[in-house]
């Protein structure tokens, strides 16, 4: 339905909906492990850490947004409303219990920034999930953990980063490097997005909040994308929404082939 979730009007299809895109957003390796009895990875994993912290923290932001402007009467509306589209937004599922207008218009400030960083997130690695991942913000915040603690210690010190992933893991230079990458090659993309938004004529905010939505494949629309935006900015999205979704990586190693294939020269 045009209308998304909102068109049924029902909790319960919402609490199904959400079991459902909640489970797509995490690694199909812990669905696995899970159903090996390996139920400690739950627990452990950086990708459900990491996913937990970050939807909580900012379903608290977008709470206190919302109930500072009493947008919603009371605790259910507020679940249904707020709290819905943040896990929509977080598991990049773009399910919506509101009109995309409402964004811009009843939400206020800072429930929109909260959708628009759970959007960039996203969910885990190897899942239905778009974003940058779950995975990368917590190797990255384990990184950021690692460096304070040598800047806290002697020189002579050694310090080992450890992290949960289907196993134990040192954390290394490497791995840091490659997550500091793809966000970095992400970010870029979603801020060529938003700037072709602002370029088109709509307000910053706005332009802002669909970059995310399309660099992470999200679906969710303050109004925005419709059938009447300029062809320029929906050849922007269309670009955006394509290596979003391929994570660069593949992008690059396509470019940098065919650039092998044109560069070669005739013996």
């Amino acid at each position: 339905m045009s209308q998304s979730i909102l068109y049924y009007h029902s909790a319960l299809y919402e609490a199904i909906t959400f079991i459902f895109f909640t489970l797509g957003s995490f690694n199909f390796a812990l669905h696995a492990a899970v159903l090996k009895g390996n139920r400690l990875e739950l627990r452990k994993n950086i990708e459900i850490l990491s996913f937990g912290i970050t939807l909580s923290l900012l379903v608290m932001l977008a709470a206190w947004g919302l109930m500072r402007l009493n947008v919603y009467p009371d605790l259910a509306a507020l679940v249904r409303k707020g709290f819905y589209q943040l896990a929509s937004a977080h598991t990049t599922t773009g399910f919506m219990t509101i009109y995309p207008r409402q964004f811009a218009n009843n939400w206020g400030d800072l429930p929109v920034l909260a959708t628009i960083i759970a959007m960039l997130i996203g969910g885990s690695a190897c899942s239905t999930a778009g974003g940058f991942k779950g995975l990368r913000a917590g190797i990255l915040l384990k990184a950021l953990v690692q460096d304070t603690k040598r800047l806290l210690r002697p020189n002579s010190a050694i310090i080992v980063q450890k992290y949960s992933y289907h196993g134990t893991r040192i954390l290394l230079d490497q791995q840091v490097r490659s997550a500091a990458l793809i966000v970095l090659m992400y970010m870029g993309v979603f801020a060529f997005a938003a700037i072709a938004g602002c370029i088109a004529g709509f307000p910053l905010l706005d332009s802002v909040f669909e970059a995310a939505s399309v660099t992470g494949n999200v679906g969710l629309s303050i109004g925005v994308t419709s059938a009447a935006i300029p062809a320029g900015l929906k050849l922007v999205y269309m670009f955006t929404m394509w290596v979003g979704r391929l994570e660069f990586m593949a992008v690059l190693a396509s470019l940098g082939f065919l650039g092998s294939l044109f560069g070669r020269r005739p013996l």
